[in-house]
């Protein structure tokens, strides 16, 4: 899910190497993040504050047990990883000095660089990455969006202090994808106390360019520059990442200037930020990033256990109207759980279509029938009646969750809408403990989806928190870890898309573009396929060019 599939749930606050790599290596990190260069002003500036929206609380800082996009992008700049996707997408070494695959694919060789520290000082060692790698495995801890990259993981080998190797049970696809998401937090931080309540779970130790500074609650977190960081160095002083939920708010604090940054609706882009005034101030940067939108079922409960039903609720929801009357066309309509322009997402199967007379035909099949006359249809005793929740303060996850609302009651079907502050709504949907919602993926590079989607990684084990439970899936997802050729791994992927395109665990609604301002006295940034954020060096190296550049107070 961050990070991607198996590691990153946005709330739609849209309102809501197949083959064997060896040898890897290269020069580490010290020229890594190289900016555009100022030619007006000669180069990078030094100093300032720059001021990011996240949409919602988050929950840690932890990075073995972060879960949302929010908690994401804080860390980015708080830890490194051992290796990581550069702005082509390509793996390089960041903690790591190098690292190797071995020919048959068992073995990934990590050396660490002799050079790193965590933010106390401390130097990063093998015991940190073993360390972390065991929490990450550990029953009691839910690592949701981590674990289940390392099922196929035999055992890691310490060589010394510098050298760990990933032995693996069988060849495994996504093995790199998976070194990639240990990022090590610190034994000696760690080793003690309570790992899920640890206080440094709100006062992290890290190993970024940025070190911690400050946390308040539903209000902000702030970073410090690490003068002590081994790559590097960073440009601004300082980073504040404000928590505001609600979009219009956000809108106005960039608009007045208490925000450098933000993700905007569609609604928003298209209306409210084509004044001469804010183009002046602002680049406007428009991209797609592998993600889609998406209703989840919750199939162990007694409405969505029966896939006639889920199909039936697909069907009542009118993605096309959406389409037009939220985005304009610009989204586009998916039919399965891969990034539509990836080549595990199979085009020749469509979306079904906006159909209520055929999703009431389902119902009726499923035995779902107003016996009683009363408008509302019942089965053995229960009436259908279920709570969609949704984040608090997006209006096009309300306008989503409204329209769904509508075409329900006209077909007998009634849908109770519940909006929740963040971090309680994520709460309940890492526990399962609810009948729908509205949320999207943002996915990884590797189509691997196995945590998200295999019977055995239900709650609190792994991210299928709508307990699907498909055993021709649960094969196919074990097979598309196992071989290396890229034709083969397309065929399984495909054949998931098109058992899930029958079995739908999910309504599949749409994939969108990200829409981003930025403000244009902020330089170095750079738009990777993956977007702004979410490879290295993502945001480490963005600075301040203006004359007299505001530092924002945190009060």
């Amino acid at each position: 899910m961050v990070r991607r599939n198996a590691a990153v749930l946005f709330a739609i606050a849209l309102g809501l190497c197949a083959c064997v790599i060896s040898g890897c290596g290269g020069g580490g990190n010290d020229d890594k993040g190289s900016v555009a260069m100022d030619t007006e002003s000669g180069g990078p500036k030094t100093g300032g504050t720059i001021i990011r929206r996240i949409d919602s609380e988050c929950k840690t800082l932890n990075w073995v047990l972060y879960t949302t996009a929010y908690e994401y992008w804080v860390l980015r700049l708080l830890y490194d990883p051992l290796i990581d996707f550069d702005e082509n997408l390509e793996l390089v070494p960041v903690l790591a000095e190098s690292f190797a695959v071995s020919e048959d694919g068992l073995r990934i060789t990590v050396k660490l660089r002799d050079d790193i520290f965590w933010h106390d000082g401390q130097p990063i060692t093998s015991a940190d990455v073993e360390f972390t790698l065991n929490k990450i495995l550990d029953p009691g801890v839910p690592a949701l969006n981590k674990a289940g990259y390392f099922n196929k993981l035999d055992h890691l080998d310490v060589i010394d202090e510098r050298t760990v190797v990933f032995v693996w049970k069988e060849a495994y696809a996504p093995s790199l994808q998976s070194v990639a998401m240990l990022w090590p937090i610190p034994k000696h931080v760690y080793g003690t106390g309570d790992f899920l309540s640890h206080p440094a779970n709100r006062e992290p130790v890290g190993s970024g360019p940025f070190k911690f500074g400050e946390w308040r609650t539903s209000q902000y977190i702030s970073l410090v520059r690490h003068d002590g960081y081994h790559g590097k160095k960073a440009y601004v002083d300082r980073v504040i990442f404000k928590v505001i939920e609600d979009d219009a708010v956000a809108l106005n604090a960039l608009r007045t200037g208490e925000l450098d940054e933000m993700r905007t609706t569609q609604n928003q882009w298209e209306r409210q930020l084509t004044d001469p005034e804010f183009e002046a101030r602002f680049n406007k940067y428009h991209y797609y990033e592998p993600s889609y939108n998406y209703i989840g079922w919750n199939c162990r409960t007694v409405w969505f256990k029966d896939t006639r039903v889920r199909l039936a609720m697909t069907m009542l929801f009118d993605r096309e109207s959406i389409n037009a009357k939220i985005y304009s066309g610009f989204a586009k309509l998916v039919s399965g759980p891969f990034y539509i322009n990836s080549w595990a997402y199979d085009r020749t199967i469509k979306p079904h279509p906006f159909s209520p007379s055929r999703a009431r035909e389902l119902l009726d099949e499923a035995g779902w029938v107003d016996s009683n006359g009363n408008g509302i249809r019942d089965k053995d005793g229960h009436e259908f009646e279920f709570e969609l929740v949704i984040t608090a303060g997006g209006n096009t996850a309300k306008q989503f969750a409204q329209l769904l609302q509508e075409e329900c009651r006209q077909s007998g079907v009634v849908v109770k809408i519940r909006q929740l502050e963040g971090a309680t709504f994520f709460d309940r949907i890492d526990s399962g403990d609810f009948d729908a919602c509205m949320l999207r993926w943002r996915l990884d590079l590797d189509p691997d989806v196995f945590d998200t989607f295999h019977s055995t990684q239900i709650p609190p084990v792994g991210l299928n928190h709508g307990f699907y439970n498909n055993a021709k899936v649960d094969s196919l997802l074990e097979a598309g870890r196992t071989t290396f050729d890229q034709a083969r791994r397309t065929e399984i992927y495909h054949a998931i898309h098109r058992v899930m395109h029958e079995d739908p665990p999910y309504t599949f609604i749409n994939t969108v573009p990200e829409k981003r301002p930025i403000n244009k006295r902020i330089k170095g940034v750079i738009i990777s396929p993956n977007g702004p954020f979410d490879f290295t060096p993502g945001a480490n190296y963005w600075y301040i060019d203006e004359t007299n550049g505001r530092v924002a107070s945190e009060n």
